[in-house]
């Protein structure tokens, strides 16, 4: 198997009313920290993907770890710099005594984190949700080893029972 796994096959229920979690996930990543449904959409969906992982519903062998966590570990030291980048920017920079230059500098500072969809707020949320998928990994790769210790167990006493007919 390569990749990841969503429970048995046939098995897999989504979240009642959220759709697709890892869908939900990366579609709002490649919306961006502009569009708060997005970053909605990016930490519901981690949470979503980290809550499968926990119920045991979703598994990840070690590629498909390695590879998501890597996608992860990019993603949040890149929130981390754009975080500290967009902070500054909170702070209303001197531009000049005009008002034209202080109604500037005040509409960066409101865009950067002057209300619930601002840039900050939005890359808060979108970090987050990168976060719990970066957990849902890890979980899901626990659940595949204990799956495929499951299995070698399993197949172990029917090659027992075999060679002793």
């Amino acid at each position: 198997m390569g990749g990841s796994q969503f429970g048995a096959p046939g098995s897999f229920t989504p979240p009642a009313g959220e759709g697709d979690a890892g869908s939900n996930f990366l579609s709002g990543i490649v919306a961006g920290p502009t569009d708060t449904e997005a970053a909605q959409k990016v930490s519901t969906g981690g949470s979503n993907l980290k809550a499968l992982a926990e119920g045991g519903q979703f598994a990840v062998n070690e590629q498909g770890f390695q590879a998501y966590i890597k996608a992860c570990d990019f993603f949040i030291d890149g929130y981390d710099k754009m975080l500290r980048d967009v902070r500054v920017l909170a702070g209303a920079a001197r531009m000049g005594g005009s008002t034209y230059a202080q109604a500037v500098a005040q509409f960066n500072a409101t865009v950067a984190d002057g209300d619930p969809e601002a840039l900050i707020p939005n890359l808060l949320l979108m970090k987050r949700g990168v976060e719990d998928a970066r957990e849902a990994m890890v979980i899901a790769r626990k659940n595949y080893r204990e799956t495929e210790d499951a299995h070698t167990v399993a197949f172990t006493a029917l090659n027992k029972n075999l060679q002793g007919q």
